[in-house]
């Protein structure tokens, strides 16, 4: 689970720690965000900005698994106010392989 709260974001970053192929999956709730997913090879282009939203489910698997992504912006305020939510939280659902 990952919060974020004003001007937070996450920089690119790879799971090669993981053993597991099983895809990631993540729920978004509160302010939307561009989640970036990039390569295999580095942290730059090309990549691909999806605008992920409250209640938005995220799958990314096979060869997608292994890529570099991130979150570069989140934007504060969007949140729906009935949620009583300030900021942005993720929850991630995935299989490490690890013990």
């Amino acid at each position: 689970m990952n919060f974020y709260g004003d001007g937070a974001r996450m920089g690119m970053h790879q799971d090669k720690e993981e053993r597991s192929g099983a895809p990631v999956v993540s729920l978004s709730l509160g302010d939307t965000c561009i989640f970036r997913l990039g390569n295999g090879e580095n942290r730059g282009r090309p990549w691909t900005d999806v605008a992920l939203a409250s209640g938005d489910l995220f799958v990314f698997g096979g060869e997608s698994r292994w890529v570099y992504h991130g979150v570069p912006r989140v934007f504060p305020g969007t949140a729906e106010p009935s949620l009583g939510l300030t900021g942005r939280l993720n929850i991630t659902l995935r299989e490490t392989g690890r013990s």
